[in-house]
């Protein structure tokens, strides 16, 4: 028997909305950080991809910035030129690839934030290691079961320095266990960038720069946006169709343009339809709020720090007056991603995504 209906024991991915006015600004320096949507740009040290979705040539946004991929094992990190400079009086992000060792199956992973170094693995490497840990309960683990451990330590305390005995289990660890060549994302925090001519970063260096990647997509069936936001299940049923526009739209995909044929059996997708009870943008009873535009899409991938978000989408706001864009973010982490509409009538939609 076909067991379809059986509840699972995963947690289920959580969508967040929230809604504000956005006050005038002048330049980018005026924007807040905490207050919503902005909270949402610095709730990650560091992104993967952005897309910023807008008619066409309301917004020219070009926001530039270069990081590094670099190859070195975790010892490199730990001593020499480069835990001095960048570690210990530096500033810099750091994102590491899995580290697969031959011998067993098991894996690591790290990250570099504000000097704390943070490794995930699994039982096995985390006994072998010797540091102090907790536990990461794994929702994909079978019952009572643990399958991954963190370790933070901080290496800018006084205390982490070759010599002492905390940093030399450390040293150790990086020795006899984390051990081979790990591939890193490298960005100078301090230097707004990476310097080409940093030597400490070793040989096996390759700079990168972001640069912006532009499409277009004609004839797109653009829904009302609701102004009469309420708790109510018909609007909230509207703001989950807004998404998947937002989303569909993104991707270029052609359900969302004007005239899409397509089978039944393929895709039964419309692009909704909002009361216009419940949009800014209309004042009469028709039902029907949608609207056919031009839409250009601009995307930004790599290594990308909240900085970099914060100052794309200030260039964005302050050249949209009287139009609207979507603001797309995805992070490296499975399922961690957020949206923000931004409206002919200066407000802010928010969808904040987990799992």
């Amino acid at each position: 028997m076909l067991d379809i209906g059986k509840s699972s024991n995963l947690p289920t991915p959580k969508c967040y909305f929230s809604t504000t006015t956005l006050s005038a600004y002048n330049n980018i320096s005026e924007l807040p950080t905490k207050k919503t949507p902005f909270n949402l740009l610095h709730g990650s040290p560091y992104y993967h991809t952005v897309i910023l979705l807008s008619p066409s040539a309301s917004l020219n946004v070009n926001t530039t910035s270069k990081y590094a991929r670099l190859r070195m094992p975790l010892l490199s990190l730990l001593t020499g030129d480069f835990f001095n400079t960048h570690i210990k009086t530096g500033n810099v992000l750091l994102l590491s690839s899995p580290l697969k060792l031959d011998t067993t199956s098991s894996e690591a992973s790290f990250t570099l934030i504000n000097g704390v170094l943070s490794i995930t693995c699994d039982r096995a490497l985390y006994e072998r290691a010797g540091l102090t840990g907790t536990a990461i309960p794994d929702p994909h683990a079978r019952k009572h079961g643990t399958s991954k451990f963190r370790i933070e330590l901080n290496l800018r305390l006084p205390s982490m320095l070759a010599g002492k005995k905390g940093f030399e289990r450390i040293l150790r660890a990086a020795e006899t266990v984390f051990v081979g060549d790990i591939s890193w994302l490298f960005y100078d925090v301090a230097a707004a960038g990476v310097a080409e001519d940093d030597a400490t970063l070793g040989k096996e260096v390759e700079i990168k720069e972001v640069k912006a990647e532009t499409g277009d997509l004609d004839k797109v069936l653009v829904p009302g946006f609701p102004a009469d936001i309420s708790k109510d299940a018909e609007v909230e049923n509207d703001l989950v169709e807004l998404l998947e526009w937002i989303s569909l739209a993104a991707i270029n995909s052609p359900r969302v343009q004007q005239g899409d044929l397509v089978d039944e059996i393929i895709s039964r997708y419309e692009v909704p339809t909002i009361s216009s009870k419940r949009t800014a943008d209309t004042t009469d009873d028709s039902s029907n709020s949608k609207t056919t535009q031009n839409l250009t899409k601009i995307s930004f991938t790599g290594f990308l720090p909240a900085s970099y978000l914060a100052t794309t989408f200030g260039e964005a706001l302050l050249q949209s007056s009287g139009s609207w864009f979507a603001f797309l973010v995805q992070g490296f982490e499975d399922g961690k991603a957020f949206v923000i509409l931004k409206t002919e009538d200066d407000r802010a939609l928010s969808w904040d995504i987990e799992g």
